[in-house]
C-alpha cells in the first residue's frame, strides 16, 4: 500500500533521496511532538543523576549515556539542550510506534527489494533556537562498524515541524551518494575524519524545506548537514534507519522485526 513508486525509486537512485509530504496528520504530529518533548525532559532531568554516565568531550562535542540513549549535547553550555538522542523510541510510546509504521518501512523495503526489515537505529534530533549547525557528513562512516548489512541501510526522517532555511533545516548534495564513502577532513581533530570534504564533490547543495508531516527517505552515503536555527521555535526530526532482514537492533538489546504488509 505504501511501497515506493517507480518514480521515487528512480529519484532515490539518481539523487540519493526522495520525499513524501503530508504523510502524517496534524493530530499524529501533536502526539509525536509531545513524545519528543517528554523524551527531552526525561534526558535533561536524568543527566545529573548518579545513574547517568560521565560526559565525554570529543573535540567541541559532548557525549553522555543517559537512560539507555547516547546523548549529544548542544555545543553551547548555556542552552542546556540536547542535539540528538539515540535510541529514544524506548522512552516514549508515541515515538516507538513509528518504528513499525508501514508508511516508513514499506518504502524502505521497496528500495531494498526485500520483504522483511529490521530496525537498525532510531534517533531524535532536536534543534532549539540558536542550535548549532552540523558539518557535512555521511551516515555510512558512522554506521560501518555496527551494521550487519551496511549496503541495505535506508534512513527515514519524519519532520515533526516545518523545516526551513531559517530554522536550520537539513541540506543535501544530490547525487553525492554515488561517490561512496568520501574522504574526511584532515587536521580537524578526532571527529574530522567523519566530516566530508565537500571540495571533492561536484554538485549544488539543496535545502530540504518541507512541511511538518513530511518524510525524507535517503541513502546512507548522501552527503548532508544542517545550519543554525535562527528562529524562536524548535525544529524536531525523528529518524528511523532500517536494514534488510535480520533481527539486529543497534545500541540496545531489545530486537524487533518489521514485516512487510503487517
Amino acid at each position: 500500500m505504501y511501497r515506493a513508486t517507480e518514480t521515487e525509486l528512480k529519484q532515490y537512485d539518481d539523487l540519493g533521496f526522495f520525499v513524501r509530504e503530508n504523510v502524517f496528520s496534524e493530530q499524529e504530529l501533536e502526539a509525536m511532538r509531545e513524545g519528543a518533548e517528554s523524551v527531552h525532559t526525561q534526558i535533561v532531568e536524568a543527566a545529573d543523576l548518579p545513574a547517568a554516565g560521565p560526559i565525554d568531550q570529543v573535540d567541541n562535542q559532548r557525549y553522555q549515556s543517559v537512560l539507555g540513549a547516547t546523548v549529544k549535547w548542544e555545543w553551547q553550555d548555556d542552552l542546556r539542550a540536547v542535539r540528538s538522542m539515540e535510541p529514544t523510541g524506548h522512552l516514549d510510546a508515541r515515538l516507538e510506534v513509528l518504528l513499525d509504521d508501514p508508511r516508513l518501512y514499506q518504502p524502505a523495503a521497496s528500495i531494498n527489494g526485500c520483504e522483511t526489515l529490521s530496525v537498525f537505529s532510531d534517533k531524535l534530533n532536536v534543534k532549539r533556537p540558536r542550535g548549532a549547525p552540523f558539518p557535512w557528513h555521511q551516515e555510512g562512516l558512522y554506521w560501518e562498524n555496527g551494521a550487519e548489512d551496511l549496503e541495505s541501510l535506508v534512513s527515514t526522517l519524519t519532520y515533526l515541524d516545518d523545516a526551513t532555511k531559517e530554522n536550520g533545516c537539513l541540506w543535501v548534495i544530490p547525487g553525492s551518494h554515488k561517490q561512496g564513502n568520501l574522504q574526511g577532513l584532515k587536521d580537524r581533530g578526532v571527529l574530522g575524519a567523519l566530516y566530508t570534504d565537500v571540495d571533492l564533490i561536484d554538485g549544488e547543495a539543496f535545502a530540504t524545506e518541507f512541511p511538518a508531516g513530511s518524510v525524507l527517505y535517503f541513502h546512507r552515503d548522501l552527503v548532508h548537514g544542517s545550519q543554525t536555527n535562527r528562529t524562536p521555535s524548535s525544529r524536531r526530526v525523528f529518524v528511523v534507519a532500517y536494514q534488510a532482514g535480520g533481527l539486529h537492533r543497534w545500541h540496545i538489546d531489545r530486537k524487533r522485526e518489521v514485516e512487510m504488509g503487517r
